[in-house]
């Protein structure tokens, strides 16, 4: 019998010193695509606000998680018996703050939380707006959790963690049936957004839904992707987004898993004596005109 999943990848513009109506908009999406029957809808990388008009700006928008905003979240998830993940800056108790995935489930109550793990750091970048640096903003998880929900075991990512396989692979040893990227990937980098996608479902065999911002934030001047997406096990991209504030839903058959493995058992062929290097902790060389 198919596991038949509707899901919904939600992409919009966040604006920094408007999160009311930034929040009001994400939820009338939302609301939209629970209609259609959405199940599963996947928000984008600090859909709350992004946080980089100001020094100050992402400290402006943080929350505690559960807080006002998951609480609106979990009064839809509930409506509709739905689950809902995107991120948002979370604050702690102890100040520190957070890129945090909350994973939202049909009780209306937050499943668990991701905090980001590879943050975006890119100082040297000529193409990227200057002073793009994560790390001064927010500190970085140092776990991969896989959520055990009734739609079937989600794996979470967020923007960056899509550059590096390593916790891809883990999250798919771990059982995940499907995981979702909340992304705010910068324009123009439609290239790598799909190749990235693609590759991560295609070699852990997995489905994979990522949302991201869409647009140009107007307060700081910088522009993302968008082309929101949801691939299949086998690589092939199920549905996109068009380049407009929007969502993009498709079902898919969870079991259709189960079939590539079939195909071709991946997993089986592993040789992970070979692979110690990958976790030795030592840093490549560098070319020299670094």
């Amino acid at each position: 019998m198919a596991r038949d999943l509707n899901i919904a990848c939600v992409q919009f513009t966040a604006v920094d010193g408007e999160k009311e109506a930034t929040v009001a908009k994400a939820l009338a999406l939302i609301e939209a695509a629970a209609r259609q029957g959405a199940r599963l809808i996947v928000l984008p990388e600090v859909w709350t606000g992004l946080g980089y008009s100001t020094p100050t700006a992402y400290k402006e928008i943080a929350e505690p998680i559960p807080g006002p905003t998951t609480d609106k979240l979990g009064a839809l998830a509930q409506r509709y018996r739905c689950h809902i993940v995107g991120s948002t800056y979370e604050s702690t108790a102890g100040g520190t703050l957070h890129n945090t995935a909350s994973l939202i489930g049909p009780e209306g109550k937050v499943i668990g939380l991701y905090r980001k793990t590879h943050l975006f750091d890119a100082p040297r970048r000529k193409d990227i707006k200057p002073g793009v640096q994560e790390s001064e903003k927010v500190k970085a998880g140092d776990t991969l959790p896989v959520f055990e929900t009734a739609i079937g075991r989600i794996g979470v990512s967020v923007c960056s963690d899509l550059r590096f396989p390593e916790i891809y692979r883990v999250m798919a040893l771990k059982g995940a049936d499907i995981i979702v990227c909340a992304s705010a990937f910068l324009s123009p980098r439609f290239d790598h957004w799909e190749f990235f996608l693609r590759a991560r479902a295609c070699e852990n065999q997995v489905f994979v839904a990522a949302s991201g911002q869409v647009g140009i934030e107007p307060k700081s001047g910088i522009g993302f992707v968008g082309r929101s997406m949801i691939v299949d096990p086998w690589g092939t991209i199920v549905a996109t987004a068009s380049d407009t504030e929007t969502f993009v839903a498709a079902t898919v058959d969870l079991d259709f898993a189960e079939k590539v493995k079939s195909w071709y058992p991946l997993m089986d062929q592993r040789r992970p004596a070979m692979y110690g290097e990958i976790v030795a902790g030592a840093k490549p060389a560098r070319a020299a005109a670094e």
